[in-house]
């Protein structure tokens, strides 16, 4: 099992709705800060600040668990109010986008997801038909009738996925079924009584047509190139054109920087192998007309001729 802790923070909700700037990837300070503007840290008698980091969010975060696989027995409801389970949303030829959010959530969610769909519109890859989106609220409290305003929202958002209002899934489900699916990929994730918010991460998993996590993205913004090379990936060549093939054999995935990057070895094997390719290309006809020359047993050799200009016999 390959598991990478990444840390995650909590944004500062006095950044305006739907801002790209309020990133979950702040320092430990900032976290603080933000905090502090949410009014959740107050002064103390002596006017200092507390400038730790909350308890409430110290173990938000993802545990990358790569290599493991969803559990597929897991009950779901959907946005419809049929009961169904995680299984369904897989039938092994599409990969599968899986987000853990929430209707209420005052900001983060909402950030994360109207990034999502601008990166969507922009997909040349087709929801519903390439791949599908499982987002699962981590309320246990939320309704059927919440969750489905909350899909008709993102759907109606997303002009340029014909296919959105069937390949994007919004379910809820226990808190026990919740749980187990955020353990199963590493989501960590408080509930605060007095505030009634849930403190959570960034999360959007890459999950092959088998259920296998394969790769994450831990931001709130996703670049829409990453984003395909990342679905490609995961797709294990199910989906994408032979040419997506090619450049997705050209990249191999830094999980420390968490993004894709031209795979150097890879550009050194495809150099050599065109170098061959041309030298052969270039060199077949010589050594194929010095083979043929060689087959008739080289030049004619012409008669001899002796002083008088007759043939010699």
């Amino acid at each position: 099992m390959n598991v990478t802790r990444q840390k995650t923070t909590i944004p500062d909700r006095s950044t305006p709705l739907g801002r790209p700037g309020c990133g979950i990837r702040g320092s430990r300070w900032l976290l603080a800060a933000a905090w502090l503007f949410c009014g959740l840290i107050a002064p103390s008698a002596s006017g200092q600040l507390n400038d730790r980091v909350p308890k409430q969010v110290e173990d938000v975060t993802v545990d990358q668990k790569l290599g493991e696989s969803l559990p597929f027995d897991l009950s779901l409801v959907d946005s419809n109010g049929k009961a169904t389970k995680v299984g369904h949303y897989f039938d092994g030829q599409r990969p599968v986008l899986l987000t853990l959010n929430y209707s209420d959530c005052p900001v983060l969610c909402n950030v994360q997801l109207n990034a999502l769909v601008e990166t969507l519109n922009r997909l040349s890859l087709r929801l519903g038909r390439d791949f599908q989106i499982l987002t699962v609220s981590i309320d246990p409290r939320e309704s059927t009738e919440r969750v489905r305003e909350t899909k008709r929202n993102y759907v109606e958002m997303l002009d340029q996925q014909p296919g959105a209002a069937t390949g994007w899934h919004f379910c809820t489900a226990r808190e026990s079924a919740i749980q187990r699916l955020a353990d199963a990929v590493g989501f960590r994730y408080t509930y605060d009584s007095k505030t009634k918010e849930y403190y959570h991460p960034a999360m959007l998993a890459f999950i092959s047509p088998d259920g296998v996590i394969s790769r994450y993205s831990l931001d709130v913004a996703f670049p829409p190139e990453q984003t395909k090379l990342a679905l490609i990936d995961a797709s294990n060549g199910t989906i994408g054109t032979p040419v997506d093939q090619f450049i997705m054999w050209c990249f191999s995935y830094d999980a420390d920087r968490g993004s894709y990057v031209l795979g150097a070895w890879r550009l050194m094997r495809l150099a050599a192998a065109t170098t061959v390719a041309v030298l052969l290309v270039t060199l077949l006809p010589y050594w194929l007309g010095r083979k043929r020359s060689a087959s008739f047993g080289g030049p004619t050799a012409k008669p001899a001729v002796d002083l008088s200009g007759h043939s010699a016999v």
